[in-house]
């Protein structure tokens, strides 16, 4: 069998709870041209210094989004390739999109260009998902692609802990809590997590490596979790937390046992010895456990869910619905720091359903992803980003709909179970 022909193995599962039969569709790894995966490679690793303020470009665009559009212009080179038939749960994506654009008819007029900047932004990071979930269906290209995120994660949290120049600028908030640039701090949580998540399910997968090299992808996790903890983000690191332990499930019956629930037991207990180490973050800790401080969020979610009740079909259209959540809590303008308390009085139920369907669609395709060579990588990123968005809202930022991207992928290279044998 020739290198370029796509190859199809099949595999009897063992007695688990894993599929009887499964089908893998190995793409070979040349399929996207060199330069549109260099370019997908570069605006990946501009994600953890999209909110860097550097002097140069200034009232001009962000790193992220000069790389992202240098992206999307070499995929316009080759349409046959990065354009192909969308998944079915970017359909349903796009139908909240839909719904979110027509709920523009109805905002004022001094909404409305407020309105159009959220809805170009909503388009652009679609047609982001729709590539990312073609390119990543490469195999090869995919764990480029995961490694690139980690490396340049690696070296954003050694800037911050190190405080180098063009890192330490907006550093403290509050004189505690530790960011880089404008970056919102449980924001950076986020990414620092998915980073270790990333460079610990790179040492478990079934990718075959040496121990030696194994051993370093869990060393090295444990930079982006400090980095973590001392932004003080609690979401953050529960985010985490519940999601780097779904690494240790589905190896109840492998060989790989001891290797995941060993890379496990090492990120939460790195996790725990930097907390108990931190007077700062370990107040804030102690804060949730024994007083219930949730910063004010229950009250946000109070009147977020007193608003959905009030217009629960159509909902408040953005972006009147943070400045109606304001004027209620006695601000200008608030975010309800939730995603689903955000799409509800948003979009109301009808705009609310088509992206849960989407999101579940995501949840299965990543579940069914688990015996491929990534492994429980995209599941461990999509919880972890679902939990983390219970206290944040990722809508209109680049790493969410990466980590969707992934998650639509790491689907596509598993053929539904066949009734008879191939």
């Amino acid at each position: 069998m020739r290198q370029t022909d796509t190859r199809l193995l099949i595999e009897k599962a063992r007695p688990s709870t894993l599929p009887k039969k499964v089908i893998y569709i190995l793409v070979r790894s040349r399929t996207s041209p060199r330069i549109v995966r260099w370019a997908f490679l570069l605006f990946v690793f501009t994600i953890p210094f999209e909110y860097i303020d550097l002097e140069a470009l200034r009232g001009g665009s962000s790193i992220s989004r000069m790389a992202g559009f240098l992206f999307f212009s070499t995929c316009l080179f080759y349409p046959k390739v990065c354009f192909r038939r969308p998944p079915q749960a970017l359909c349903w994506f796009a139908g909240y999109v839909a719904i979110y654009g027509l709920s523009g008819l109805f905002l004022p007029e001094k909404f409305i260009s407020e309105f159009i900047v959220g809805l170009q932004t909503l388009i652009q990071l679609l047609v982001l998902c729709w590539l990312g979930s073609t390119l990543l269906q490469e195999e090869k290209f995919t764990r480029h692609t995961v490694l690139t995120l980690a490396i340049a994660t690696l070296l954003a949290a050694a800037g911050m802990l190190l405080k180098l120049p063009g890192f330490s600028s907006g550093m403290a908030y509050g004189g505690v809590r530790l960011s880089i640039g404008n970056f919102d701090p449980n924001g950076l949580a986020l990414i620092m997590a998915l980073a270790a998540q990333a460079l610990i399910g790179l040492g478990i997968d079934q990718t075959p490596r040496s121990i030696g090299m194994r051993v370093i992808f869990m060393a090295m996790s444990l930079l982006p979790l400090a980095a973590m903890v001392y932004t003080g983000s609690r979401g953050g690191m529960a985010a985490f937390l519940i999601g780097v332990a779904l690494y240790a499930l589905p190896y109840r019956r492998s060989k790989r046992k001891m290797i995941a629930i060993l890379g496990v037991a090492i990120a939460v207990g790195g996790v725990i010895y930097t907390v108990a180490t931190n007077p700062v973050v370990l107040s804030r800790v102690e804060l949730s456990y024994d007083q219930g401080d949730t910063a004010g969020r229950d009250k946000i979610f109070a009147a977020s869910v007193e608003m959905f009740s009030e217009k629960p079909l159509l909902g408040w259209q953005s972006p009147m619905l943070t400045y109606e959540l304001g004027s209620r809590l006695g601000l200008k303008q608030r975010s309800p720091h939730n995603l689903f308390l955000h799409l509800l009085p948003e979009v109301g139920i009808i705009g609310t359903i088509p992206f849960l369907i989407g999101l579940g669609l995501c949840v299965r395709t990543a579940w069914r992803a688990r015996v491929h060579t990534l492994g429980l990588l995209p599941l461990v990123w999509l919880v972890t980003m679902i939990v983390g968005n219970m206290a944040i809202i990722w809508l209109a930022r680049k790493a969410l709909w990466l980590v969707l991207a992934l998650s639509l992928a790491s689907g596509a290279l598993i053929v539904k179970q066949y009734k008879r044998k191939i």
